[in-house]
């Protein structure tokens, strides 16, 4: 993560893949936990090393959300102002990504007059564009506050499934989202009373005059976004401020009747992908990312490179196109695929909206939910703690990633059998088979494994090329479909096939020639070679270790071409290190320890409404 004064940032570029990557900004309550991690920071990170890598013009965004109650409310508990709790929490978030090694080029926070600035420059051009409307709306009203409750202030249950504990905007359980008015039986979470319903003027974007474009994008995206578009083409406007509130971005002054009123922070927050970039960049050059004068139409997940980009027939061309990918978990769906290009889309020209959202089911702890405000699950600081490396929590992490419709579980017991069955027990076994029998140099071998007459090992050795091949096809798609747990999957199943190959070289039965022996090492050290490269964007420090012992420098580029020719791109005679060299890589985690993590860093939830808190939890909630 570094300033605009530490590096020249990239602009978009004609002809290449400009690809403008962001991960929802967490907000800035606590620590991050692991299910924030995954859900969108290690994600979007693995999806902007793996275009990097493949030579695209990637710039990835990220931050800290600030504003709202949910700021207000901590800083209250800590007995500070929002402003000082931020400040802290901003950079106990910067230093948890910087140790999971997250690639942010730009990493910011909405807390900013740069913010505020266009936030308000947006909001003037959709009143501008007639887009926007005053209406007087009941909302609730507590009378021991002596104001208004809304958002994360008020409790109570969810119209949709029945949740006691959804909050005044969404349920935390089904993720629907609903007006203030629909939540049952609400309560105040500050004095507990009951509110009362009372009129309210506020503003509200309009969503009539475009939700069929919003169906029309969603039907690129998937179920997800099809479904809320659908809901929203029975909903006129979706309110965008909020009253009593005094730790947000303030209404524009000149709007009468809206003194003290602030901007929805879930709307305004949406708004700070484009106000972190620009605070981030030298002057307007932000633009050419966020608002590009001619957008480009794309095709969405295109395997062929050479036509990434695909001007539509109803489209001006353009020299330049960007393509904006979102990371989130599911509960941001609605707000990224509905709320933020309903504000985008109408304007003229049009900020760059999303064309591709990747989200994730929720990473549960131990079968229940992660929690921030109860000091439930494994947070950021204990994975340091554990002295463990970042890259052990990355794959596990990975490895686990519910892409699927169901929630995966972390437990310290699973984190110690990944570890041990898969980064050790596959990619470190094939490393250490490949770099301990060829003793520190690549070996040749004779033309008549490769020849017209091939032996029983050569013919195997060919049948292998030809699955790696496919293999890499595979992976190639689902790292640009972010099915990035998918991705791994396939790394691992070549893993394997690897290590079988090289089993033949112990095979003293079957491999009794010296150049078959040396024409499976040939194969086996550029197999090792490609999957590093596969395994690049997941486990990064790794593999930088491990090309240093391989002797190569990092490559970029199309994977698929180390694998067309004959012979790999590590030739015969090249010298590589010791196993020794990166054994310590590779150590099995005992499993005792995975019952001393747990009781030292995790609540452990019993039953629903009932949770046991431990030490770690305990120092949290105090804190």
């Amino acid at each position: 993560m570094v300033s605009k004064q530490e590096k020249v940032l990239p602009l978009p570029k004609p002809g290449e893949r400009n690809i403008l990557v962001t991960s929802a900004l967490p907000y800035v309550n606590n620590v991050p936990h692991l299910g924030n991690i995954i859900g969108s920071v290690l994600s979007a990170d693995v999806f902007a090393r793996f275009w990097r890598g493949r030579g695209g013009n990637v710039l990835f965004v990220g931050g800290t959300d600030e504003f709202g109650t949910t700021t207000s409310l901590r800083a209250r508990e800590e007995g500070v102002a929002p402003q000082e709790l931020c400040d802290k929490y901003h950079k106990i978030h910067k230093d948890v990504y910087e140790w999971f090694n997250i690639s942010f080029d730009i990493f910011g926070r909405t807390t900013n007059d740069r913010h505020t600035e266009i936030t308000h420059d947006i909001f003037k051009e959709l009143w501008g564009e007639g887009l926007i409307e005053i209406r007087d709306s009941e909302q609730l009203w507590c009378e021991q506050c002596k104001g208004f409750v809304f958002d994360r202030l008020v409790e109570g249950t969810c119209p949709e499934c029945g949740c006691e504990e959804a909050r005044g905007d969404q349920c935390g359980d089904c993720d629907w989202v609903f007006d203030i008015t629909e939540l049952v039986e609400p309560k105040c979470k500050i004095h507990g009373g009951r509110p009362a319903l009372r009129p309210s003027k506020h503003l509200f974007l309009k969503l009539d005059n475009h939700g069929p474009l919003l169906e029309n994008q969603a039907k690129e995206q998937g179920e997800d976004w099809l479904v809320n578009a659908k809901e929203i083409n029975g909903n006129s406007s979706i309110c965008i401020t909020r009253d009593g509130l005094d730790w947000g971005t303030p209404v524009p002054g000149r709007l009468a009747g809206f003194d003290g009123k602030v901007f929805y922070p879930w709307w305004d927050a949406l708004l700070g992908y484009i106000s972190i970039t620009a605070s981030g960049m030298e002057g307007e050059s932000w633009r050419a990312w966020w608002r590009p004068s001619t957008p480009i139409a794309m095709k969405s997940h295109d395997d062929n490179d050479s036509s990434f980009y695909k001007p539509g027939d109803d489209t001006p061309k353009s020299d330049v196109g960007v393509r904006l990918s979102q990371f989130l978990g599911a509960d941001n769906i609605f707000f990224h695929g509905i709320l933020f290009p309903a504000t985008l889309l109408p304007l003229d020209p049009p900020y760059t909206a999303p064309r591709h959202i990747a989200s994730t089911r929720f990473l549960t702890y131990q079968g229940g939910r992660f929690s921030k405000s109860l000091g439930v699950g494994v947070f950021g600081d204990n994975a340091q703690q554990t002295g463990l490396s970042a890259d052990v929590f990355r794959f596990f992490l990975l490895q686990s990633r519910p892409e699927g419709m169901e929630d995966t579980d972390f437990t310290w017991d699973r984190l110690v059998e990944v570890h041990n069955e898969l980064f050790v027990g596959k990619i470190g076994k094939l490393v250490h088979k490949v770099l301990t029998d060829l003793n520190g140099v690549v070996p040749h071998s004779h033309d008549h494994i490769n020849g017209p007459l091939l032996s029983s090992v050569g013919q195997t050795i060919k049948r292998f090329k030809g699955g790696v091949h496919k293999l890499l096809v595979q992976y190639v798609t689902q790292l640009k479909n972010s099915e990035l747990r998918g991705g791994l999957m396939t790394t691992l199943e070549l893993t394997c096939g690897g290590i079988a190959l090289l089993d033949l070289v112990s095979n003293k039965v079957m491999l009794t020639d010296t150049c078959e022996r040396q024409a499976v090492l040939e194969v086996g050290i550029n197999l090792v070679y490609l999957v590093l490269r596969m395994l690049e964007p997941y486990i990064p420090k790794t593999v930088e270790s491990l090309y240093e012992v391989l002797g190569v420098e990092r490559p970029t580029g199309r994977l698929e071409k180390d694998w067309l020719g004959d012979q790999g791109p590590i030739k015969p005679g090249h010298e590589v290190g010791k196993w020794e060299e990166v054994e310590a890589l590779f150590e099995r985690i005992w499993p005792e320890k995975a019952k001393m993590w747990e009781l030292k860093f995790g609540g452990k939830k019993k039953r629903k409404g009932e949770v046991l808190v431990c030490e770690e939890a305990k120092r949290r909630q105090k804190n």
